[in-house]
């Protein structure tokens, strides 16, 4: 994945499962998983995902994602999904577009599916551990609820 994309990914993820007050926090949060970031880039970044200050209710400001910015990222990331498969019962393969396992696999966790006990990914693959007593079916049928632009995506069913 080029270096713009794992950045978006990366502050998508950020802002949506942390509380940041400041572009300064995001910066340090960013540096903290090696990521080098300029706060101008990042004034870019937040512009094109749509990222906003908004109220906290307690007297300050929290940067949040517009319900359709994030949608939209995620929509965009998962179109790089090529294949979905199942290998036995308690694992699923994710075949990607090259570079965007990572963006992917971030999407799935961010769903924190109740199905799912962890990803794994590499540069064009993901590894998804499927939790015991639940079957094929199950999944695929949560997966397509929650990734509709997938379900044509199943090998092997």
């Amino acid at each position: 994945m080029n270096s713009k994309q794992n950045r978006i990914s990366e502050i998508t993820q950020i802002i949506e499962r942390e509380v940041v007050r400041s572009q300064q926090d995001i910066i340090t949060k960013l540096g903290e998983r090696g990521i080098d970031i300029t706060q101008a880039s990042l004034s870019r970044y937040l512009k094109e995902i749509q990222a906003s200050r908004i109220p906290d209710g307690e007297g300050g400001y929290i940067y949040k994602l517009s319900d359709s910015a994030s949608q939209s990222q995620t929509a965009g990331v998962a179109s790089e999904i090529m294949s979905v498969e199942f290998s036995g019962q308690s694992i699923m393969v994710i075949r990607t577009g090259g570079g965007y396992a990572n963006a992917v696999s971030a999407v799935i966790d961010s769903h924190r599916l109740p199905y799912f006990a962890g990803t794994v990914s590499g540069d064009d693959t993901i590894i998804i551990a499927i939790r015991d007593g639940y079957t094929r079916k199950q999944v695929r049928q949560l997966l397509v609820t929650e990734f509709p632009y997938i379900k044509d995506k199943f090998i092997n069913e």
